[in-house]
């Protein structure tokens, strides 16, 4: 289906709010999948632990536990940063009415704030400004006052508005309990509109039965807040923490524990940053108001802190921009961390510490957007410590299958991603499996290519295969029917090397595969990555297709037009260089057109560039059924000469050697359990041996003429095939 993107449309022009950008932009319309997911509840989360409880939290239930009102009021003594921000605010909003923002999303942010500066500071100001905008939540929709919002104002945009005119209600009707003017009317007629808004959204709500999906929780975060704000009063509101505690236990949590092994969100952190605060708080709220420690089970919470460290590129000014993002480059903040640790802090997690390094000292502070989330994360004399671990510079995150790895933890170090893994939402998941980017420092080297639009395949870096429309739905472009099956199959860092195989070939089926066809114009495809520290990426691709026509093009990105020579493709971008070295298939045509090129519409096929984009394509000759690709990959200063590289071929073994200024490094793929050698050009300072049994010992000989013999071997002097299926040595000999 066409992936449609709606925006907010106020006075007739069309507009894109500061928090639309940052928060993401919405479409409508699911892709489809292959299978419904089902997941296991979680066991600890049955009904020992999630029976039928009242909140816990005395006046206020929803986060602001006497720790938490403490913590505030001793920030507003120390006028601490995070305080004058949110003050600020608060002033902005009582000084004039401020207007809606996306989908309700400066109204709520206004009612959080305000509230919290009541509490604070005890000034019924900012509790009347409060109630103002939660006024404006049940009435209005664009402007105070303008009476166009009520009962339907969560049904634009397929309900996405639940998240801001439901959760704040909700959070209103708790923070609020107890201020001037909060009189019984105001507050049953806001518990009614959150049972009309709840009860449309449990029926006709996008992607309500979907928890890797930011609308599901948007309306999760509502339908809790609402059950613990208002439990106890109405058998509604009885019915809503029922039903919040249901799909806690058998949806959410088993989703995040069991298909975001790690950590990520699929949808990108355009959506993953505000979706990570939902998750958070719904966690700290829930312990808060009913003593139920849901964070505990929740371990994608506590890998947030690791997720955002290795995301972050060295300049620290951008982040993986994986998924949907309306910014390039993609810009970071601090949202999900802050609140991640909240609800961390509440069960005592030491991860809090890192993600509290990482939001004072790596990520830009909330100065407007949800800056009330940075006050309630506000413990200046709190613990902290670096995740950045000088010993740890990669991080696999299983569910996902996304791996990131730096040279080093500097701002000028060479970062490396790579996307091998199932397609696990239904939105604003790229087609991307393969992908791998390239930076040194702030410079992007190999980078996506696509704009918020641009999801399809050939938008990134991976493998175009076109059959003519045979088999393949959208050719040259990957389908989203046997993505459940794409999985990284190695990984493996060992302080010098990290490696990552890909099976991407189910990322190529067609759509029949969904009604369980065989048919496949790709039987296979895997992608080995090596990264050798400091910058060299070694690609090699194998791929068996069904008929010797098909077409298959190797394609990387450049925000610089290349320069093609032979078969080496070089470009400067900032103070860095990359250099692409084809070394199979020899003497295979390189083209680099400037994009768009023409692609057909919708988001499965359009070419939609970010910027200036040049995609780099190196075309396999037809005429056989297997086929393979080779590349070096190099990153280093403007001024450098591009690394000469050679073929190395042998008997069961094949691979590259490249001679940088200082280091000469080679890469042979083996066959894991079989006799294997080849014949090196000269010494090499790092000789990597792969496509190895992980855990299997393995003896590397290397005579004085260059010769490497690779066998299986019984302990004693051999090489140990680390998780990624390699082992790592050095080959003296001959001349070097």
């Amino acid at each position: 289906m066409l992936r449609l993107r709606t925006l907010a449309l106020v006075g007739g022009l069309l507009i894109v709010v500061a928090a639309c950008v940052r928060l993401g932009l919405k479409h409508v319309g699911s892709r489809e999948r292959v299978a419904e997911v089902t997941h296991t509840p979680v066991t600890g989360l049955g009904p020992a632990t999630l029976a039928p409880v009242q909140p816990t939290g005395g006046a206020r239930r929803i986060l602001l536990d006497a720790a938490a009102l403490e913590r505030l009021r001793e920030s507003a003594r120390a006028q601490t940063e995070a305080y004058r921000f949110v003050l600020a605010r608060a002033d902005e909003a009582l000084a004039k009415p401020v207007d809606s923002g996306y989908q309700g999303f400066q109204w709520a942010d206004a009612v959080a704030d305000l509230a919290l500066i009541w509490h604070a500071t005890g000034d019924a100001r900012y509790a009347e400004g409060a109630l103002r905008y939660l006024t404006a939540l049940l009435d209005d929709r664009l402007a105070v006052g303008d009476h166009q919002g009520g009962d339907d104002v969560v049904h634009y945009d397929s309900g996405y508005g639940i998240r801001t005119f439901g959760a704040y209600t909700a959070l209103a009707c708790d923070w609020l309990r107890g201020a001037p003017g909060f009189d019984p009317a105001l507050r049953a007629r806001a518990l009614g509109r959150l049972e009309r808004w709840l009860a449309w959204y449990q029926t006709d709500g996008y992607l309500r039965d979907r928890p890797i999906a930011n609308y599901y929780w948007g309306y999760l975060t509502a339908l809790s807040f609402a059950g613990l704000a208002a439990a106890g009063e109405s058998t509604a509101a009885d019915g809503w923490l029922a039903q919040a505690r249901k799909e806690l236990s058998t949806r959410a949590l088993p989703a995040l524990r069991d298909e975001l092994r790690g950590g990520g969100w699929p949808e990108g952190y355009q959506y993953g940053e505000y979706t990570t605060m939902e998750v958070a708080l719904v966690a700290e709220a829930f312990r808060t108001g009913a003593g139920v420690d849901i964070a505990r089970h929740l371990p994608w919470l506590g890998d947030t802190p690791a997720h955002h460290a290795h995301a972050l590129l060295p300049d620290e000014h951008s982040v993986y921009d994986g998924g949907t993002w309306g910014e390039h480059p993609a810009v970071p903040s601090a949202l999900g961390l802050s609140a991640a640790v909240v609800a961390l802090d509440g069960i005592g997690d030491p991860r809090a510490a890192e993600g509290r390094w990482l939001v004072r000292h790596a990520l830009p502070p909330l100065r407007r957007e949800q800056a009330w989330v940075g006050l309630l994360a506000d413990r200046p004399s709190a613990p902290e410590r670096s995740p950045r671990d000088p010993a740890k510079t990669s991080l696999h995150l299983a569910g996902e299958g996304l791996t990131f790895a730096r040279s080093d933890w500097s701002p000028a170090a060479t970062w490396v991603s790579f996307q091998a893994g199932p397609w696990l939402a239904e939105d604003h998941q790229d087609a991307d499996q393969g992908h791998f980017e390239l930076f040194r420092g702030a410079d992007g080297l190999l980078v996506d290519g696509g704009d918020s639009e641009g999801s399809a395949t050939i938008n990134h870096n991976t493998l175009l295969i076109d059959d003519g429309g045979r088999h393949l739905t959208y050719p040259p472009n990957q389908g989203v029917w046997g993505g459940d099956r794409v999985k990284t199959t190695r990984f493996g860092d060992d302080g010098k090397v990290t490696l990552a195989v890909g099976d991407i070939g189910e990322a190529y089926a067609p759509k029949c595969a969904r009604d369980g066809c065989k048919t496949r114009t790709v039987r296979k495809a895997t992608r080995s990555l090596v990264f050798v520290r400091p910058a060299l990426v070694i690609v090699d691709d194998r791929v068996e297709v069904d008929e010797p026509d098909v077409k298959v093009v190797w394609a990387a990105h450049l925000t610089k037009q290349p320069a093609l020579d032979g078969d080496l493709a070089s470009a400067v971008v900032g103070s860095s260089r990359v250099d692409v070295r084809t070394l199979e298939p020899a003497g295979a045509p390189h083209t680099a057109p400037r994009e768009p090129t023409p692609s057909g519409e919708g988001s499965h096929r359009a070419n939609k560039p970010w910027g200036p984009m040049w995609r780099l394509e190196i075309e396999s000759p037809t005429g056989a059924l297997t086929r393979g690709f080779l590349h070096a990959n190099s990153a280093g200063p403007a001024a450098a000469a591009p690394p000469p590289a050679r073929v190395l071929n042998g008997q069961h073994a094949r691979g590259v050697a490249v001679r940088g200024a200082g280091e000469s490094v080679g890469v042979l793929f083996a066959e894991p359990d079989t006799r294997a050698e080849a014949t090196l050009d000269g010494a090499l300072d790092v000789l990597v041996v792969a496509g190895l049994t992980p855990g299997r010992h393995y003896r590397v000989d290397v005579d004085g003429a260059c010769h490497v013999g690779i066998a299986p071997a019984e302990g004693g002097a051999a090489l140990v095939a680390t998780s990624g299926g390699f082992v790592r040595t050095t080959a003296r000999c001959g001349a070097r």
